[in-house]
């Protein structure tokens, strides 16, 4: 049922542009707050390059750290460079799509609720949960950011960030989609 209703609001345009632009932004954000996507004007000889690594196939899966794997190439186009670590990616964009399914939910609920007469503040209310618990996968991007120095103790606790962030999007997602067909 609710996966029925999440499919319904990605196949109307607006709620599905809202939730591919948060997909996007999301998945870029976390690569470079990683620092596998920078700026690196002149490195590149061409607009467009590719490259590999030796004994790329042995870094496929190599852990730096909890969640954050090592690269196995770079890619360059323009003035970026991607360093290509397929586990990062998928990591971020699965984290991306929880993201995206909740910005599309709570654009939809805010839409109906705008739309049942409940304006402005009321209606921005019943979309903060999805969003506070959205937020929570940033987290770990978010000390990449800042660049606090990782202690003991917050390496403990690093490896369960992840997780948590994903179970946390996941149930915010569950929960606001099993609420909406119970709305007024």
């Amino acid at each position: 049922m609710q996966a029925k209703l999440l499919f319904s609001i990605l196949g109307t345009r607006r709620f599905l542009g809202a939730a591919l632009v948060a997909l996007a932004a999301y998945v870029l954000l976390y690569l470079a707050a990683a620092q596998y996507l920078i700026v690196a004007p002149g490195e590149a000889d061409a607009l467009f390059a590719f490259r590999l690594l030796p004994g790329w196939r042995d870094l496929v899966f190599r852990q730096r750290a909890p969640f954050l794997f090592e690269s196995i190439g770079a890619l360059h186009f323009g003035p970026f460079m991607l360093f290509l670590s397929i586990p990062n990616i998928v990591i971020a964009s699965a984290l991306g799509l929880l993201v995206a399914a909740n910005v599309a939910v709570s654009y939809f609920s805010f839409r109906a609720l705008g739309l049942r007469g409940v304006r402005d503040l009321h209606a921005l209310i019943g979309t903060i949960p999805a969003l506070v618990s959205g937020a929570a996968c940033c987290v770990p991007t978010l000390i990449l950011v800042v660049g606090l120095q990782l202690t003991a103790t917050l390496a403990t606790v690093w490896s369960w960030l992840v997780p948590a962030s994903a179970l946390l999007l996941a149930g915010s997602l569950w929960w606001s989609l099993h609420r909406m067909p119970q709305q007024p």
